[in-house]
């Protein structure tokens, strides 16, 4: 009754059944219709292979030819595939630790389609942590596809997150994706608790564009905290920001009883290098031998 290429809905169960898993491994868009017509059959087993055949075809295409296919087409794909599988992000996310980069970033596409979906942020906040670089840097792509003006709210709740490791690799991420619409997240996060945060937020806006940070960098550096006065100074000296207000804070560190902040305030004044710098440390230099 029915061809080769063809299912027919009358072949009996295990027949329909082993064309399904044929197609689930290499089938074609073009062979998607059919699949899709088995989702209205009677026998939960081929409701439910159909369904995940459908899922199969379309990622496997979205991530083969990605490149190749119209924007329209890519969106259809993806709204159905959303449809027909609630949890498929995850299916994808597999595909992000591939081992072809090719790959790797064309998962990051279709996912980069998908942001409506919660289960992104959660996809990066794993990547995020990961120890692999490539991974993080995976993440930032990722990140920095699917940030547009109205996604802060995965942003922040990156940032918001209680790893701190999520929290300073998803800042170190906005600093790279270099999005100069991110500053009025960042700024939200200047007086943060942690010191680690507030020094990357301080170097990221900076390095955003936002260079209005002394008086932000002074507040750290009169903290009672060393750990705020160390990542101030290691702000300091990552960007060689240079002011005379600084200049003297950074001098005053050097005095610390914290090993930690003299280290971290004679590199800011060796980055910084201006004479009035320059003279800290000379003069640090003679006192320091009683």
């Amino acid at each position: 009754m029915s061809t080769t290429a063809t299912i027919a809905v009358t072949d009996d169960i295990k027949n329909i059944l082993s064309r399904l898993a044929h197609l689930s491994l290499h089938g074609k868009i073009s062979d998607l219709q059919q699949v899709l017509e088995f989702l209205k059959h009677p026998s939960e087993e081929i409701k439910n292979l159909a369904t995940t055949t459908a899922s199969a075809i379309i990622k496997e295409n979205l991530i083969t030819n990605y490149r190749v296919m119209e924007k329209g087409v890519r969106e259809k794909l993806v709204q159905l595939l959303e449809s027909l599988h609630p949890r498929v992000i995850d299916e994808i996310s597999h595909d992000l630790y591939s081992d072809s980069h090719e790959r790797r970033l064309a998962t990051i596409q279709v996912l980069g389609l998908l942001k409506k979906n919660p289960r992104i942020k959660d996809i990066l906040a794993t990547l995020i942590k990961d120890r692999d670089v490539k991974v993080r840097a995976t993440a930032v792509h990722l990140l920095g596809k699917i940030i547009g003006p109205h996604d802060f709210d995965i942003i922040l709740s990156l940032l918001n997150d209680s790893d701190k490791r999520v929290r300073a690799n998803t800042i170190e991420g906005l600093e790279q994706v270099n999005n100069k619409r991110l500053l009025p997240v960042l700024l939200r996060f200047r007086k943060d608790p942690n010191n680690r945060i507030r020094g990357n937020i301080l170097k990221a806006m900076y390095n955003l564009g936002f260079v209005e940070i002394e008086a932000d960098l002074i507040g750290m550096l009169s903290n009672s905290s060393d750990l705020m006065k160390a990542s101030a100074l290691w702000v300091v000296a990552q960007i060689k920001y240079s002011t005379t207000k600084i200049i003297d804070a950074a001098g005053r560190a050097m005095l610390s009883e914290n090993e930690m902040v003299t280290r971290n305030a004679q590199n800011a004044l060796v980055a910084i290098a201006t004479p009035r710098a320059q003279g800290y440390l000379r003069y640090l230099k003679m006192h320091s031998h009683h």
